[in-house]
């Protein structure tokens, strides 16, 4: 270990030389699109008074900084070298993180940082890192980005310009594919027909299946009223006393799910209704459009999904900006017909658009899902006209025309549920389950060239 100067014993000295250009070799500049630093964050934290009351009092935190690239804000505690880490700052730390209802807290003096997490009332240390030498800073930026870079919630969009082409079913294939795997998956219905809900079993599905009258059918859509949902949370989101998981609901697949895993994975859905309509969203008032991306990384959900799956409408309006903004990657599914092909554009145009303004963090086309696909010479020369169009856009793995999807559909199941008990959909199940995986391992190529 270096013998350091007694500038290093100020506090300071080493928020300047260490902690700062710690952060910014990490990826997260002070202010930009995708990230933000708060210094001297204020927390209101409880204290017991001589008389035996309670009052609160103002401290402050060295840093709060927000990543929304990847949904996640962390403290940082500054320490020097004559204070050090130690028992009192841990404690200190564990105090903010609660009382700041933040996820994680980083710890660091020039000899040492921790990084902490902050569950079910217990700040625990996740890992730590020797500094040996504060005025190398790249190897300490190094071990907090990689670091991030394990706890992230990567958000996906499902989104085209032309309805039906099958565009909620690749949502609660390509999810269930996710939670066969292990991965906790949530997913958003944007969709006032709230078709990814019916299907993942949240919207009263089976009760409607039943409904022998009109009158009972109306009756069930009405207690969808007394339901919190999509509209709710992003209304109630900032609100003192918010739960995310009033909002939320478990889909009837966790069930098999747990069955078939000795895993993690699993599906919840926060669902839509014909409540989701634009004017809906548009009565939230200023900044509309960016409140599920905002909902999505202020309410801490990112310490309970690996990724967030989002079932946008088939046109351009508030509620499906909401999931366009929200969205770190694209997918664009469309048949291979000319007027379907035509229709790319818009979607790709909104993309890039979105990508620019956020330098990057959003917007991201994962590539183009080629649906329906028959063993025909229009589809394949659609294909081969969609490469050289939008030759800079992946053609993800296709997805061939069977009466199994539509079977499956109708029995609420993703194809590879399905296929189990129908011999003929094993081949369509195998195409969803190469698509997810392709789609996964795009996503790792990106991250590790932005990460480089």
């Amino acid at each position: 270990m270096v013998q350091l100067s007694s500038d290093w014993n100020n506090e300071a000295y080493v928020s300047l030389h260490l902690v700062q250009p710690m952060l910014e070799m990490a990826g997260l500049p002070r202010k930009s699109s995708y990230s933000h630093w708060i210094p001297e964050f204020k927390v209101k934290v409880p204290k017991l008074t001589a008389n035996s009351q309670i009052v609160w009092t103002q401290k402050e935190v060295d840093f709060l900084v927000e990543d929304l690239s990847r949904y996640i804000n962390f403290l940082v505690e500054i320490k020097t070298a004559k204070t050090r880490l130690d028992a009192a700052a841990r404690i200190q730390l564990e105090t903010y993180l609660k009382y700041s209802n933040t996820r994680f807290g980083i710890l660091i003096d020039p000899f040492l940082v921790e990084i902490y997490e902050y569950t079910q009332g217990l700040a625990t240390l996740k890992c730590k890192h020797n500094i040996e030498n504060p005025e190398q800073v790249q190897p300490v930026a190094n071990f907090v980005r990689n670091f991030l870079e394990t706890v992230k919630m990567r958000t996906i969009a499902i989104y085209t310009a032309k309805g039906g082409v099958g565009k909620t079913t690749l949502v609660v294939n390509i999810a269930y594919e996710l939670a066969k795997i292990g991965n906790r998956v949530l997913v958003v219905d944007l969709d006032e027909q709230a078709n990814a809900s019916l299907s993942l079993g949240v919207n009263k599905a089976d009760e409607l299946d039943n409904a022998t009258n009109l009158k009972e059918f109306v009756q069930i859509l009405d207690s969808l009223k007394e339901r919190k949902e999509l509209i709710n949370f992003l209304k109630e989101y900032d609100q003192p006393g918010f739960k995310p998981n009033e909002y939320i609901q478990p889909s009837a697949l966790n069930k098999i799910l747990s069955l078939h895993n000795q895993t993690n994975g699993k599906i919840d859905v926060l669902p839509s209704s014909y409540q989701t309509t634009d004017s809906s969203i548009l009565s939230l008032g200023l900044y509309c459009n960016k409140k599920l991306d905002n909902a999505l990384r202020k309410t801490g959900l990112s310490k309970e999904y690996d990724y967030v799956i989002i079932d946008t409408p088939p046109s351009l309006t508030a509620v499906s900006q909401n999931g366009l903004l929200a969205a770190q990657y694209i997918i664009i599914p469309s048949q291979m017909e000319y007027f379907s092909v035509y229709a790319i554009r818009r979607p790709i145009k909104n993309a890039e658009e979105i990508h620019d303004d956020t330098d990057g963090r959003r917007g991201n086309i994962l590539g183009i899902i080629p649906m329906m696909v028959e063993n025909v010479n229009l589809h394949t020369t659609i294909k081969s006209l969609v490469s050289k169009v939008f030759k800079d856009i992946p053609l993800l793995p296709e997805i061939k025309r069977a009466t199994a999807v539509g079977q499956a559909s109708h029995e609420r199941k993703p194809l590879s549920l399905f296929a189990e008990q129908n011999r003929g959909a094993s081949s369509v199940a195998t195409q969803f389950s190469n698509l997810t995986k392709q789609i996964v391992k795009q996503i790792d190529h990106l991250e590790r060239n932005s990460s480089k």
